[in-house]
Parts: structure tokens; C-alpha cells; sequence
């Protein structure tokens, strides 16, 4: 079997060409095999996995001798190139089994995040197991999900959701709004309601600045505080649960003319 994937990181997440003569090192840690692996027969048998070759496919671009001489004086002038991109980080914490609410809890004490989405999963599928996906994010009959953060919780008013009965299209619109799929005909991130309703793709997407999507624009720093509470219909089940918070944040990337990075950051 062979796959093919798109590589998720900061240098990635944004449209600029990396700069010439720059030394990058990847390291991948893969999980274990009872979390990559999704045994659907539930026969009982430890599968391994394991591989043979991994290589990186990248993109060359060949300058004219005259603009790469310019882009060496404007670096030796200038002392610095410039990547602005979006930096992601993810939190997550464990909620015990027989709760109907989770207390509020601060993830991230050092400034506003462009965005954010949270989606719940079991004890067993986090930790790994041959018979669950980590990635079924499912409701849990969570009932309410407050975000508070500079001193506004949103959404500014509980929710009150029911999803045995349908009643999620408020956070569903939220998501596709987080993602950039509203008001427009021509982009879908293919997750239908019933989906996320029951079928595994239950992610709550908030939007927290202005501008969450575009690399290019950034928003003034605000530090802050970010905490999460969750209240629920039924208490949770056997094994408990966990909640995987991934947030999005203003980041810089420099060079200097000895292709020295420079990371300005305050996450």
C-alpha cells in the first residue's frame, strides 16, 4: 500500500516559497499501532504497521541569475525575510465517566487565537485501541459549549442542543462559517448535517478574530486567557472522555542573510 499526503506544519501553512541555500530537517513520531490501525473485524488480532520507505516530493523553482543577485542584496540590506503564517496548537484534556459538566478549563494563557475547533472522543480510542477511531469525534450528548476569552464567552447565549432529536444546527453553522463555507456556493469541506450529527464528524468551529483565515493580515495581540466549558444531557460514559482543542495563532518566521531562522512568537 502507498499513500500520499500534504505535510502539515508551520512553513507549510502559508503561500510563500521557502528561500534558497536553507538546511530543513523533518521528523515524523509515528503513534502506536493500536492507534493507527482500525481492526473492523474485531477478531481480536494485533495488527503491525510498519514502513518500508518514506520520502519527501518537493517543489524546485529556478530564478534568473539577475533576480536571485537582488533578493541577496534586499536580504543583505535588509538583514531579514519575512514569512507571516498561521502557527496551530493543540490542547487536550480528560473528562472523568458520570459527569453531566466539565469546569471551566484554560488551555492557552498567552494570547488570542485566530480561531479554534474541539471535538469529543472516548477514553479508549485516545489512548489506542484496535476497535475505535480516534477520529470519531462524536456529541456525547453534550447539551452546551461555552468558549470564554478576553472577557466575552461566546456563543453569547447557551445552545441548548439535543442532537438525538437534530437539534445542532447552530454549532454545524459555526463550523462551516470557522472554515470559510458560508455565503458562497463555490467550496465545501463535504461534512452533510447528518454527518455531523452521528456519523463521527461532530468538530465545534469558533471564530475569534476578524480575520481568522487570511496568512496576510494579522490581528493585534491580545493577551488573554482561553478556557472551555461543556455541559451535557447524560453523564458520560464508562472510560470518560476526552476533548481535542486545536487553535490557530499569529506567527512569524525570519531568515537572516545566513539562513539563520528567527521564530517571533508570544504562544
Amino acid at each position: 500500500m502507498q499513500v500520499a499526503a500534504n505535510i502539515s506544519i508551520d512553513l507549510t501553512n502559508q503561500p510563500r516559497v521557502l528561500l534558497n541555500n536553507c538546511n530543513m530537517k523533518l521528523t515524523a513520531y509515528p503513534n502506536s499501532d493500536e492507534f493507527l490501525i482500525d481492526n473492523y473485524e474485531d477478531s481480536g488480532v494485533k495488527y503491525k504497521f510498519e514502513i518500508e520507505d518514506v520520502y519527501c516530493i518537493v517543489n524546485e523553482m529556478d530564478l534568473a541569475d539577475g533576480l536571485a543577485n537582488e533578493m541577496e542584496t534586499a536580504l543583505m540590506e535588509h538583514k531579514l525575510f519575512q514569512y507571516p503564517l498561521i502557527s496551530p496548537q493543540v490542547r487536550s484534556f480528560f473528562i472523568e465517566s458520570n459527569r453531566l459538566d466539565s469546569p471551566a478549563t484554560t488551555l492557552y494563557t498567552s494570547k488570542m487565537p485566530r480561531r479554534i475547533f474541539m471535538g469529543l472522543v472516548s477514553g479508549e480510542a485516545y489512548n489506542g485501541h484496535y476497535n475505535k477511531s480516534p477520529f470519531n469525534f462524536q456529541p456525547f450528548d453534550l447539551r452546551d459549549v461555552h468558549i470564554d476569552y478576553c472577557g466575552v464567552t461566546l456563543p453569547g447565549r447557551p445552545m441548548n442542543l439535543d442532537f438525538g432529536n437534530g437539534k445542532c444546527a447552530e454549532p454545524y453553522l459555526m463550523l462551516q462559517e470557522a472554515l470559510g463555507h458560508t455565503r458562497n456556493n463555490t467550496s465545501c469541506n463535504s461534512i452533510s448535517f447528518d454527518q455531523f450529527k452521528s456519523k463521527g464528524f461532530t468538530i465545534f468551529g469558533f471564530e475569534l478574530s476578524p480575520v481568522p483565515q487570511d496568512t496576510n493580515l494579522f490581528d493585534l495581540v491580545r493577551p488573554t486567557n482561553l478556557s472551555i466549558r461543556l455541559n451535557f444531557n447524560k453523564p458520560t460514559p464508562s472510560g470518560g472522555i476526552y476533548c481535542i482543542v486545536y487553535a490557530e495563532f499569529d506567527q512569524i518566521i525570519g531568515l537572516d542573510y545566513q539562513r539563520n531562522p528567527i521564530i517571533d512568537t508570544v504562544v
